[in-house]
């Protein structure tokens, strides 16, 4: 009988890419450990040294100056504050980033940004004609389970790909330079109006009278949020028969008036009802009036959109 051979385990081959990490704020941190954790070697830099100094305690590589991270680096992500801080990391005179970047090195930028940074640092890499790539991809989450907004098409990040795929859960690639950008800051609105509706209906609820811990079970555990999301999708992916099963826009009229009564009462005022209460009286006052309310974004582009 021939005995059977032993089971070998697959390991995973270390990436020859050198990779670096420009800002080691809560974003860059978490990505510089997932980096250490996927065995990259990874240098790292940022103005605050004890920054620098901490994440070296666990594998990194501290330099001195964007410049020094950019000579040992195939591949370098920015978690940046903002586009005035990027700008200023990667052409500062004398130890910018670009000054020493390899030729055909990679800038994944993760900073929230806007397509104009994209396009007026990618024009100023390329003229630099050494082959360095620019591409825009901001995220959500926290590595690695980062959700990823490639500003380009599918393949657009080449070689970092495989980078990325290490820190992230989902990427998305948006389809050119800059919307990935434009496509974190539709994010952004979403997550915060959304913040602040809810807390401007806890507002109201307390000062109701009603008891604030039973009202949040309450909205937990109904449609709520998720509900409201859901009507969106199922309009924009021509979901008709999903679509069809929600409430007429009078009905949803009818329910913000008296919500807006609410909080008249308990004396607040309210920005996100008021703007919701507004535009289903409209809607309820057209063509929209019987038709399931997810209907009505129809009418919104109308009236939001400028020059319509």
């Amino acid at each position: 009988m021939t005995e059977a051979a032993p089971l070998q385990r697959r390991v995973k081959p270390m990436n020859t890419n050198h990779v670096g990490v420009v800002g080691l704020g809560g974003m860059g941190k978490s990505l510089s450990d997932s980096l250490i954790a996927a065995e990259h070697p990874l240098a790292v830099w940022d103005r605050h040294t004890a920054r620098v100094a901490t994440t070296a305690m666990i594998g990194a590589t501290p330099t001195t100056s964007p410049r020094q991270l950019a000579e040992d680096s195939d591949v370098v992500f920015l978690t940046l504050p903002n586009p005035t801080a990027v700008r200023e990391v990667l052409f500062k005179e004398e130890d910018g980033l670009v000054s020493g970047l390899k030729d055909g090195a990679i800038i994944v930028d993760m900073t929230t940004g806007d397509a104009e940074l994209a396009l007026e640092i990618s024009e100023r890499v390329e003229a630099l004609g050494r082959g360095i790539r620019y591409i825009d991809a901001p995220v959500s989450g926290t590595s690695p389970n980062l959700t990823v907004m490639v500003g380009g098409a599918v393949g657009s990040l080449g070689a970092a790909e495989e980078i990325v795929n290490d820190v992230s859960g989902k990427i998305i690639y948006t389809g050119a330079l800059g919307k990935g950008f434009s496509t974190k800051l539709v994010h952004q609105h979403v997550k915060y109006a959304t913040h602040l509706a809810v807390a401007e209906a806890i507002v109201i609820a307390e000062k109701a009278g009603l008891d604030v811990p039973t009202v949040i079970d309450a909205i937990q555990h109904s449609s709520g949020v998720a509900g409201g999301l859901r009507g969106v999708v199922e309009y924009y992916s021509d979901n008709k028969r999903a679509v069809a099963k929600h409430a007429p826009a009078t009905t949803i009229a009818k329910d913000l008036r008296l919500a807006s009564a609410l909080a008249e009462s308990a004396g607040v005022t309210s920005a996100t009802l008021a703007a919701a209460t507004e535009f289903f009286a409209a809607a309820a006052e057209g063509d929209y009036a019987t038709r399931p309310y997810p209907e009505s974004t129809e009418l919104l582009t109308q009236l939001r959109t400028q020059g319509a």
